[in-house]
């Protein structure tokens, strides 16, 4: 049989136990909570740099481009030599 002034001590054990626990639940969020903000956060750049790197697929484009954009003074010029010559 417990004795009155262990069954005192066993109440206040409990209390203390049920005190840290709270206690320890308070600091988890406060961890927690900006832990997941910083994952908000890397979610929203994450989606962000996949956004930038799709409005890039066609960079590998811009090379051919730009090689027919230089052609082009070349071609307009033995064009119009061309008319020159079948022209009267």
């Amino acid at each position: 049989m417990i004795s009155t002034g262990g069954a005192i001590l066993a109440w206040i054990g409990l209390a203390l136990g049920l005190v840290i626990a709270i206690v320890v639940a308070a600091l988890l969020n406060r961890v927690l909570r900006p832990a997941q903000e910083i994952l908000d956060y890397a979610d929203d750049i994450l989606q962000g740099g996949l956004g930038i790197a799709a409005n890039l697929d066609g960079v590998d484009e811009l090379a051919h481009t730009h090689e027919l954009a230089m052609a082009v003074p070349d071609l307009a010029v033995a064009y119009l030599n061309k008319l020159k010559a079948g022209a009267p």
